[in-house]
């Protein structure tokens, strides 16, 4: 069965693109976090970061600096947060870009680990 990703790249699954090449392919979030929360992924699919050729994974990142300048541009953000999702924690192989605004109610929650020693983070690292 095809991707999301490859669907969307076979016009299967309507999307608001904003960017296409042989490659890479950049579309408006269903779920966005603001307007002009981006989804930037490679048209065909990898499991992961890791195994993407450079070429791509460069074309991504141009990509990226662009849709920064023309986010920018149009919604004029306190901010921008970029996020990479691969593997088994996501369906897509993909890096999500996002405005950020004061009091945007996007947040992190971290682990019930807590904060770290520093003697703590060496240890875990050990070896990395």
């Amino acid at each position: 069965m095809a991707t999301v990703v490859e669907q969307i790249v076979n016009r299967e699954i309507d999307a608001v693109i904003v960017f296409e090449s042989e490659n890479v392919i950049a579309f408006a979030d269903y779920d966005p976090i603001n307007f002009g929360h981006i989804l930037i992924c490679p048209t065909f699919p990898y499991e992961s970061f890791i195994e993407l050729p450079k070429p791509i994974h460069d074309e991504i990142q141009e990509v990226a600096r662009d849709l920064y300048s023309r986010i920018m541009e149009k919604f004029q953000p306190v901010g921008m947060s970029f996020i990479q999702n691969n593997g088994k924690c996501n369906e897509l192989d993909h890096l999500h870009i996002f405005p950020r605004y004061d009091d945007d109610q996007f947040g992190w929650k971290s682990s019930e680990l807590g904060i770290q020693t520093i003697e703590q983070l060496k240890e875990s690292l050990i070896g990395l």
